[in-house]
């Protein structure tokens, strides 16, 4: 406490300098900060659970080049085919690919002829195999049966009987739990449909969709010139499948164009701007604290080159080398607690303008708290050296510069 006085006398005495490095701590502290919330946010995002076996699901996409393209038989031949391929788990056809960014979604009330709100669900519309084509669990009712089955053509006003949802969606609806045997509706509709299954999750076609894992599947089999195919192979032998399942294809039906590709693909494209923005954040953030030690070590050098007669003196006074560190040390946390008092003030103030225009995820006091505590230990680390080297200097050096 007896080193407060003269510490601050010093600060004083090179202001601009100090007050520069506090600005510097200032402004990394709330970029850092903010910065971090938005890394934690899309890191947590795409660690969510997709409910599917994704490394093992291939997705098939093809049009028929003819205009009267038999669709229902197709389909039917190929299942028939590629269900009993080596390798093959499971096959289902699909109007869309799961997490593939492109997909439908629709209203759904649970009153008949309504207009006015509801909840958004993806849907998807498939057969008995959906379930195990892409690997999801069955946790109430039961699955579709070739009895639940509808074929109809693609302009057709098609309302199914029956549907399977995912419990995400079903809580959603019916808050109070007890979904399976509930009916719900289309917007102005006053078609029933039942809910017979619930899945325990299914993340949808839109991983950044504010309703992801909003899912409800409908058995129907559109017919026209379009169809997907979800292939789910044993684990390990993808990759052999996807060309034995291209070449199959093509050769028991030439007629058509035919695109393959992976649901791991698929996600890992949906997720490629997130995964962009959490590098280049984490690189933001690490560059600026960089500078922030860079910028604490060339200062505490240079007030400790402006002060070897003052350090000189005090070590022929009987100052031992710990205190002459401790001094530099105790100075540098002044300085950097002051810039973290003021940073976690413009962190606050940055992250409501975030929050209100960007509806990015607010700042939690123990995020902000970490990343404060990580700046003090840099620069803490950062201004150890030049103070034990300050700590070396004899008096006899000291007495001689001047």
């Amino acid at each position: 406490m007896l080193e407060l006085r003269p510490m601050l006398s010093a600060i004083w005495r090179n202001k601009i300098s100090a007050l520069l490095i506090v600005l510097q701590l200032a402004l990394t502290l709330a970029i850092i900060s903010n910065a971090a919330v938005i890394v934690g946010d899309r890191s947590d995002m795409m660690k969510r659970p997709t409910g599917m076996d994704v490394d093992n699901v291939i997705a098939v996409t093809f049009l028929a080049i003819p205009q009267d393209y038999d669709m229902a038989a197709a389909v039917t031949a190929d299942m028939a085919m590629l269900r009993e391929m080596p390798g093959v788990v499971d096959a289902a056809p699909s109007n869309q690919i799961p997490l593939s960014g492109s997909g439908s979604a629709s209203g759904f009330h649970t009153k008949p002829n309504e207009e006015i709100g509801g909840e958004a669900a993806n849907y998807f519309q498939s057969d008995p195999h959906f379930i195990n084509a892409l690997g999801m669990k069955l946790i109430a009712g039961r699955n579709f049966t070739e009895a639940d089955m509808d074929v109809v053509g693609p302009n057709d006003n098609y309302k199914s009987k029956v549907a399977i949802v995912t419990k995400q969606f079903a809580d959603t609806l019916f808050p109070d739990g007890n979904a399976l045997g509930k009916y719900f509706y289309g917007g102005n509709d006053s078609h029933p449909t039942e809910i017979i299954g619930i899945v325990e999750r299914n993340l949808g076609s839109w991983v950044g969709w504010s309703n992801a894992g909003n899912v409800a599947v409908f058995p129907v089999l559109v017919a026209g010139n379009f169809k997907r195919y979800l292939i789910r192979t044993e684990p390990g032998q993808r990759d052999q499948v996807l060309k034995q399942v291209e070449d199959a294809l093509a050769k028991r039906d030439p007629r058509r164009v035919i695109h393959m590709e992976t649901l791991a693909k698929d996600m890992a494209r949906s997720y490629a701007g997130d995964n962009t923005m959490v590098k280049a954040l984490s690189s933001v953030m690490a560059l600026l604290t960089f500078i922030v030690a860079l910028g604490i070590v060339g200062l505490t050098f240079f007030w400790i080159n402006q002060r070897r007669k003052q350090i000189g003196v005090r070590r022929a006074l009987g100052a031992t080398r710990t205190a002459i560190s401790r001094y530099f040390l105790l100075e540098n946390l002044l300085i950097a607690g002051t810039g973290i008092a003021l940073g976690m003030a413009a962190a606050q103030i940055f992250n409501h303008l975030m929050v209100s225009s960007f509806k990015q995820p607010a700042l939690t006091l123990p995020v902000m708290a970490v990343c404060a505590l990580i700046l003090v230990s840099v620069s803490v680390v950062a201004a150890l050296v030049p103070a034990l080297r300050a700590a070396n200097i004899s008096p006899a050096t000291a007495t001689r510069s001047v």
